[in-house]
């Protein structure tokens, strides 16, 4: 019976049945898909974590050190410290390094290193996950680079440099644990034992040193790091801890996730507006045959489990086909997981843990059916024989003459009208606009503000037209100081300044000693977006990074002191600002160039320039790259670009697929709606019919209220994507290192590019649904 009830109720209503099986499918389809992804990132971080055995604390050092100071260091905190390591790295400037047709990768803002595998632990992998062994004459190519410049297996590359000339032939890519994101300035070149030793004799690069320590498991990082520290262990260079190469890797895709899950559960929401709706339509629909089995003594649960068992039915169907149809799926968001963390996904535990998914959003629906259904219980046999519908709330009384109607059409006006005096039926369409609005609006936000010279504030970076990195090379500050010169003599040059970024050792909050990374220049050149406060301008003053000033950084408010050791004297500077910046871990500092540099621990120059109205900036970026063949030139937008490449290709993925299943929804809730409301009024519309109003006249009246539903909702979803927007982005990156993201607007994306194709879609779909619905023989209608 159960089987017969459900095949009679889908032939009878072909269209809402298999538009809300396709909707509920949809949502199990994201929901399995964003619990795939969580639980697969998880286990592939998990399982890239145990095969590179990565470091908890890792030291770059560049210039002299002695390996027996570290040895008696790792011997002293043997209850702290399991093993140690150190990797030499061999620097090479990018455009030293030639692939293809006399291509070179001049003009990246990554550091480059060829290493050597190491022994203990920090494994460089190959996209196996198995430990690169690498042969003589080749060389295993970092998966940055190869995505780059697309670099395949078999092709070659040539290292250049003075009297140093050799080639190398790509056998793998190097999946870097450490070093795998963008975020990470450095990325590494695994070479064969042979040829790194006959490229440190020739030295066709700078030396740098990553001293690394792997900890027992009852370890303290901060101990270790704060004893090498007083112990004064080689450190001219960042320190990073092993937990920031973990949110590194799981960065882009946390990101992605989350944008995910927030439309996921924008989707359960409209899940239950859709079925609202549906059983609205289906009970007006069925009002006379509730009257008859309530009078014939069928008891109010069997008559609510004949609607249940359907919905029953729909979502366990929904259920099985959107998990199955989520596999597929789910390859598109896990694409990066595949590249950079773990080549095999085929684990099934992810599978298994994306059950919950479904088997949620089946309860779910059920739990809400059964609330929607306790309407039954409140039509008694004689009201529901003698009514042709449910009365949705009360009517309060409006009087709308058309006498002072001056700017509409009577159609129109009976339409806007009709929205205004059933504002509480028409409510529930209201807040599907403005949520599939905010569905378009959000990822297209975060994908413009990503991609946005302005977004450099984000990165401690002031907004400029030109930026020149000088890394740690022989001849670095000769270069810088002949660069100031020559920019000083270009009349192309609007204005200019100098940072130089080093490493100093900062007290923290414990009383013991951390080195932080501290930028020093002219900071009201190139101003930063403060979220507190303001830059360094005097002597004595110092700016921290949101991350700096956190609690679990040093702990610190504008106004505070921060004691800094610098020339071997401690000098006590105020906080005058707070700013935003997800780089380097999101702790950096910023202060005036009276502190002074810490000369043994100087990491990279920095030059910012803007440009007289006018220049060319691609040409003067090509002059100043080859005539600083080891600087990196870019403008502020491909430097963004490179360090969150792989974050904006998601993101734009996630664009892509948030506009189209907003306009899919849109379209079917705005179909389910209509069908209802026409439903609800086939006896008014028999009365404007037989009146001598023409069928154009009535789909007028209900396109006009249906449209202004839609542009109000769309006007709001829009509004709320920019204020709620911001909220919700602001509180995901706050644990990157910015609390406050501004989004950068594009207006005619935002408010006329996304909401017309709104507007086209659901138009159509409005007035096609209108078109169809009031075409039933008007005798029959009056009859009944």
């Amino acid at each position: 019976m159960f089987l017969k009830i459900v095949k009679n109720d889908f032939i009878r209503n072909k269209i809402s049945t298999i538009s809300v099986l396709l909707f509920i499918t949809m949502a199990v389809i994201l929901a399995t898909s964003a619990v795939n992804n969580v639980t697969t990132l998880i286990q592939s971080m998990a399982k890239l974590e145990e095969r590179a055995v990565p470091a908890d604390i890792a030291q770059m050092h560049t210039g002299e050190f002695d390996q027996a100071e570290i040895d008696r260091f790792t011997l002293q905190y043997r209850d702290h410290i399991a093993m140690q390591e150190t990797m030499i790295l061999q620097n090479v400037d990018g455009s030293n390094i030639h692939f293809s047709q006399n291509q070179t990768l001049a003009g990246t803002i990554q550091d480059i290193s060829f290493v050597v595998q190491n022994r203990k632990f920090d494994f460089i992998l190959n996209l196996d996950n198995e430990k690169l062994d690498v042969k003589e004459g080749f060389v295993a190519v970092p998966i940055y680079f190869m995505e780059q410049h697309d670099l395949k297996i078999g092709d070659t590359i040539t290292v250049k440099s003075g009297g140093y000339e050799k080639e190398f032939v790509i056998s793998d890519y190097a999946r870097d644990f450490e070093m795998n994101s963008s975020l990470t300035s450095s990325k590494r070149f695994v070479i064969n034992h042979n040829d790194f030793h006959e490229m440190f004799v020739i030295g066709p690069g700078e030396m740098e040193y990553l001293i690394e320590f792997k900890l027992n498991k009852n370890g303290d990082a901060d101990t270790v790091q704060t004893a090498y520290i007083e112990a004064g262990l080689p450190a001219n260079g960042p320190s990073i801890r092993g937990k920031m190469f973990l949110l590194f890797n799981a960065m882009s895709d946390i990101a992605v996730a989350m944008v995910i899950i927030l439309i996921s559960i924008l989707l359960l929401i409209i899940a239950f507006l859709c079925i609202r709706l549906t059983f609205l339509a289906s009970i007006d629909e069925d009002l006379r045959e509730i009257g008859v089995m309530k009078a014939m003594g069928i008891s109010k649960e069997d008559i609510k489990k004949v609607y249940l068992n359907k919905y029953r039915a729909i979502s366990l169907i929904a259920g099985i086909i959107g998990y199955l149809l989520s596999l597929a799926t789910v390859n598109l968001l896990n694409g990066n997981i595949k590249l950079y963390i773990s080549s095999d996904l085929s684990g099934s535990l992810n599978y298994l843990l994306s059950l919950i998914a479904p088997l949620l959003v089946y309860f779910i629906i059920v739990m809400y059916c059964k609330r929607v259904l306790k309407r039954i219980d409140k039509i008694s046999a004689v009201e529901a024989l003698r009514r042709d519908s449910i009365e949705h709330g009360k009517n309060g009384k409006h009087h709308f003459p058309l006498i002072k109607n001056k700017f509409f059409s009577i159609n129109i006006y009976m339409g806007l009208v009709d929205v205004w005096k059933r504002f509480k039926l028409y409510r529930l369409l209201f807040v599907i606009f403005i949520v599939c609005t905010f569905i378009v609006i959000l990822p297209v936000n975060i994908f413009n503000t990503m991609t946005s010279p302005e977004f450099s504030t984000y990165m401690g970076i002031g907004k400029q037209d030109m930026r020149i990195d000088l890394r740690r090379t022989d001849r670095i500050t000769e270069d810088f100081i002949k660069l100031q010169q020559e920019l000083e003599n270009d009349n192309d040059i609007e204005k200019f300044a100098t940072y130089v970024t080093s490493s100093y050792p900062v007290k923290n909050e414990e009383g013991s000693w951390n080195y932080m990374n501290i930028e020093i220049g002219d900071f009201s050149a190139f101003p930063l977006n403060y979220l507190e406060g303001r830059g360094p301008e005097r002597e004595g003053e110092i700016s921290l990074s949101f991350a700096n000033a956190a609690k679990d950084g040093l702990n610190k408010q504008v106004g505070d002191e921060v004691t800094v050791r610098v020339g071997g004297r401690e000098q006590s500077l105020t906080v005058t600002g707070i700013y935003q910046d997800i780089t380097n871990g999101g702790k950096t500092a910023k202060a005036n160039a009276n502190l002074g540099v810490n000369e043994k621990a100087v990491l990279w120059y920095i030059v910012s320039m803007d440009m007289v109205d006018g220049v060319n900036i691609p040409a003067k970026m090509d002059y100043y790259q080859n005539a600083y063949s080891t600087a990196q030139v870019n403008d502020i937008k491909e430097y963004t670009q490179q360090t969150l490449g792989n974050i904006i290709n998601q993101m734009g993925t996630v664009v892509i697929g948030g506009i189209a299943i907003a306009i899919i929804i849109a379209v079917l809730i705005t179909a389910l709606f209509l069908r209802m409301l026409l439903s609800k009024d086939i006896s008014q519309i028999a009365i404007m019919r037989s009146v001598g109003l023409t069928l154009k006249q009535i789909n007028h009246q209900y396109m006009a209220g249906t449209m202004m539903v839609l542009v109000v909702g769309i006007i709001l979803g829009v509004v709320i994507a920019n204020l709620l927007g911001e909220f919700l982005v602001s509180m995901a990156m706050s644990s990157m290192g910015a609390a406050k993201i501004e989004f950068v607007h594009i207006v005619w994306q935002t408010w006329l590019l996304c909401p017309l194709a709104l507007i086209t879609t659901v138009g159509w779909t409005i007035f096609m649904s209108c078109k169809v619905a009031v075409k039933d023989d008007l005798s029959v209608v009056l009859r009944s």
